[in-house]
């Protein structure tokens, strides 16, 4: 990792991603709340209560009298035996005259010390969980007694089973459901969080600006009104002015391709226009030829005619809509198009135009796919270079600032787009 992470990014990446969010927390719970349609079924528990008892015979020896406690706390384990052996869930299943597959379980405890034993019967069908348990508990009873003839055994359901109450598949899955929704949220936290973590695009500028010694010029939203958009290219004109010191012409140039660079350049150009400076804004994006459309100017001549003679420098420059603001459109060469601004004939054409405005704009396409912002950045004054937030990978970024250093360009800054 290169690049600081703080928590705000993580925050600013769950609003950047709130719909993907909603969606993984309802896809998580509306497939937990299915599930139990499919996987789970309800298991209902009755307990019956009995109580154990032996009678003395009346010409008991004392010895027996002081073992009658001993006597029945042995006859206590033998029902516990008896109620959890493998044949006690067929006899009572057939007692009753249901199939075995309705009696999970039947189990049973001693309560305290005391001759009582609580029976357990476990079913999926709620309206037989008690009647399963009585049942059972009858059938204890009967074997109990047929086990120890002498001296007579009592046992005696005490405290009968209390009937089931189903339980409805609708709250079944509404527990589901939500069980689904707080996991699918814990999933999509940890995710995003990774996400960010992992994440090697230009999402703190202040970290890239101090990791590169150079200014954060400005920032444009991606969403808001078109005056939160002009003042974000007013705010990046008075940077960029600033940092330029006196030099009058920009190089804007995206570092990736769609990064924004054609709009920062309209808008920036824009900008200089409404101060009262005359510009000119050169598209020299011989590929897309975007900003004419941006702008809704339709030329008659174009950077491309200018070079080849077909029109002088001053017919291929355009009017627009804002004042004081001339356009320069590109249009597809026959050539490469760095090879087209390499060479002197552009020079002569740019120095030659640089005359007649207060400020020159020229906008390039991406400068880690194409070779024309290197091959023009010693012409421009200062280059600005228009990064997106969350796309651009801070190491592109990086070898693309070196490599304008190294074609004669004055970096002066960055642009982070998409905010």
């Amino acid at each position: 990792m290169e690049l600081f992470v703080s928590f705000s990014e993580i925050l600013e990446y769950f609003k950047r991603s709130i719909l993907k969010f909603i969606i993984v927390i309802a896809a998580f719970g509306i497939v937990f709340g299915l599930m139990p349609l499919k996987f789970v079924h309800n298991e209902y528990t009755c307990d019956t209560t009995m109580i154990i008892s032996c009678e003395v015979p009346e010409d008991a020896q004392t010895d027996y009298r002081l073992q009658y406690t001993s006597i029945l706390n042995s006859r206590v384990q033998t029902a516990i035996a008896i109620a959890t052996g493998k044949d006690m869930i067929s006899q009572t299943a057939e007692k009753l005259g249901i199939d075995e597959k309705e009696i999970t379980s039947i189990g049973a405890v001693q309560v305290n010390t005391a001759p009582v034993v609580k029976l357990t019967a476990k079913t999926p069908n709620a309206a037989m969980a008690d009647r399963i348990a009585n049942t059972a508990a009858e059938v204890l009873g009967e074997k109990l007694t047929g086990a120890f003839p002498s001296p007579k055994l009592t046992a005696v359901i005490a405290d009968p089973a209390i009937p089931a109450e189903p339980e409805s598949n609708k709250s079944t899955m509404l527990k589901a459901g939500i069980l689904g929704l707080v996991i699918g949220f814990i999933v999509y936290v940890c995710y995003g969080i990774i996400v960010v973590l992992t994440d090697r695009t230009i999402r703190n500028s202040r970290y890239v600006s101090e990791a590169l010694n150079t200014a954060l010029l400005g920032t444009v939203p991606k969403k808001g009104g078109g005056e939160k958009k002009e003042d974000s290219f007013r705010k990046l004109r008075a940077a960029a002015v600033h940092c330029a010191q006196g030099k009058t012409s920009f190089l804007v140039t995206d570092v990736c391709e769609h990064n924004g660079a054609a709009s920062v350049a309209a808008g920036l150009a824009g900008a200089l226009a409404c101060s009262g400076k005359t510009t000119l804004l050169i598209d020299a994006d011989l590929r897309e030829n975007g900003i004419g459309k941006l702008l809704n100017v339709k030329p008659q001549h174009s950077l491309t005619d200018a070079l080849n003679g077909a029109c002088s420098a001053e017919e291929a420059v355009s009017q627009t809509s804002v004042k004081g603001l001339g356009l320069v459109s590109g249009t597809e060469a026959s050539q490469n198009p760095a090879d087209v601004l390499f060479s002197e004939k552009f020079t002569g054409l740019f120095r030659e135009l640089s005359e007649k405005f207060d400020y020159v704009i020229i906008h390039t396409p991406s400068e880690v796919r194409y070779p024309e912002a290197d091959n023009i950045a010693r012409l421009a004054g200062s280059v600005i270079m228009v990064v997106k937030y969350g796309s651009t990978p801070y190491h592109e970024f990086k070898d693309s600032f070196h490599r304008l250093n190294a074609s004669g360009g004055n970096p002066i800054g960055f642009v982070t787009t998409d905010i």
